[in-house]
């Protein structure tokens, strides 16, 4: 079994940053150059061209994206999803572990989300300063949604009610 102090703080601060997916490194690399061949954009993000294209073929089914002509695409917009990630404040990590002590499951969250810049943290910084298992921290949250205590902004964020 854990100890109490193990649990939060042995996560690393590399953790508790957003999740960067091939999709999230594809759309900041077109929006850096403005313009680019998938090639050149899986070259600089060491990822296999094929899948680099199938994102940007997304991208461009969505509207965020314009192919010029075969190969070659331009930036057009971020898609929401990926601005709300962009927008979500990220607190202090040591204040933050600080913040996740207390007495029962639903507190812990509860302290967490009025600690934290905004009100609003993602369901994963939540599950990894809880120190709760995946399932049980969503089950809490869940609940605490029901109750009306927090809001869900979006898919993974939580905004503590005012």
């Amino acid at each position: 079994m854990l100890d109490e102090k193990e649990t939060p703080l042995s996560i690393a601060d590399s953790e508790l940053a957003p999740v960067k997916t091939a999709r999230w490194a594809v759309i900041q690399e077109l929006r850096k150059r403005g313009t680019a061949r998938n090639r050149e954009i899986a070259r600089a993000l060491d990822l296999k061209p094929s899948t680099v294209g199938y994102i940007l073929y997304r991208l461009r089914i969505e509207g965020h994206a314009r192919r010029v002509r075969m190969g070659l695409y331009e930036f057009i917009s971020t898609p929401r999803t990926m601005q709300i990630w962009e927008e979500l404040p990220q607190g202090d990590p040591e204040s933050l572990r600080r913040a996740a002590e207390g007495d029962t499951m639903p507190r812990k969250i509860l302290n967490l989300l009025a600690e934290a810049p905004g009100r609003t943290l993602s369901f994963r910084l939540l599950w990894k300063l809880t120190g709760l298992k995946r399932q049980v921290a969503g089950a809490v949250l869940s609940d605490l949604v029901k109750r009306g205590l927090v809001d869900r902004v979006h898919r993974g964020i939580y905004k503590l009610k005012d």
